[in-house]
């Protein structure tokens, strides 16, 4: 993730804040944001509907998507997926904006950028807000990879 980070990039946060873990995309997009000034990375808080964003994304000085959603996956809640969004078929979101996701993305690589898809296994889907422990620890580490992945190289 750190050579994509380092490249144009926008980080497209999808979720919404009161599904509980479906909020991890609008989470990790306010977490990152502050401090990835300065870098070649561009933070969108698309919330649940990324394809309002796709016209902005498309024309952006970007060359790479990344999509941060929680997703239906293998693994206990707080497990990662990430790769190339067309290797994960028609994206299962965990919320209502699956569809959205996997036509952005396609739209997207016709207008000549990379999409990745950087996911967490939720716990809870329910209304509420706030992350469960689970997803809460990944967000956290996710947070800190994303900043040091993006951060210039020191000399």
């Amino acid at each position: 993730m750190a050579g994509i980070l380092r490249e144009p990039t926008c980080l497209v946060g999808v979720g919404h804040i009161l599904r509980r873990d479906d909020g991890f995309g609008p989470w990790i997009a306010g977490a990152v944001r502050p401090g990835l000034s300065g870098t070649k990375v561009r933070v969108i808080d698309a919330e649940d509907v990324p394809e309002n964003f796709v016209p902005v994304i498309a024309r952006a000085d970007c060359r790479n998507v990344v999509f941060v959603d929680a997703v239906t996956a293998e693994g206990p809640p707080g497990s990662v997926v990430f790769g190339p969004l067309a290797d994960f078929g028609e994206v299962e979101s965990s919320s209502t904006h699956h569809l959205a996701l996997s036509l952005s993305g396609k739209f997207l690589e016709a207008a000549g950028k990379r999409v990745f898809l950087l996911g967490v296994v939720p716990a809870d889907l329910g209304f509420g807000s706030g992350l469960t422990a689970a997803v809460a620890r990944t967000a956290t580490a996710l947070r800190d990879l994303i900043l040091r992945s993006a951060a210039p190289p020191s000399d």
